[in-house]
């Protein structure tokens, strides 16, 4: 094997590491919030692996609690978040099917990966993407 590839071999971990640095539990706690026309949602990650969900709309505030936990990385090498008793709350964009799959109103074990401090719950919709604040 010439020095090239061997070079590249040790690099490219290396490359990734800094990408996508290095995260620690601790570095998930904290409050994340989406504001968008049809309410705000605010989610905080405590220190001893529990979460409370809040939204809040026109019609007032639906609250829910849990417990979460990372998932090592994925390929893409990406942790994920585990949130177990995660609610979908009623959006307007959801179609039946996401109903379906999720159950609108009801808990659920969801994963959900963290882009730029943003837990993202909804790649095509990035406004209902709480954000650590």
């Amino acid at each position: 094997m010439t020095k090239f590839p061997k070079i590249l071999l040790l690099l490219v971990p290396l490359c990734l590491v800094v990408l996508f640095g290095c995260t620690h539990e601790e570095d998930y706690v904290g409050t994340y919030k989406s504001k968008h026309k049809y309410g705000e949602e605010t989610v905080t990650l405590y220190p001893d692996h529990s979460f409370l969900q809040i939204f809040a709309d026109s019609n007032g505030l639906d609250s829910n609690k849990g417990e979460w936990r990372v998932k090592s990385q994925n390929s893409f090498g990406l942790n994920l978040l585990v949130f177990d008793g995660w609610m979908t709350f009623k959006t307007p964009f959801q179609g039946e099917k996401a109903k379906e799959l999720f159950g609108e109103g009801e808990k659920s074990i969801a994963s959900f990966y963290i882009r730029s401090k943003c837990i993202i719950a909804e790649e095509d919709f990035p406004e209902f993407n709480p954000c650590k604040e």
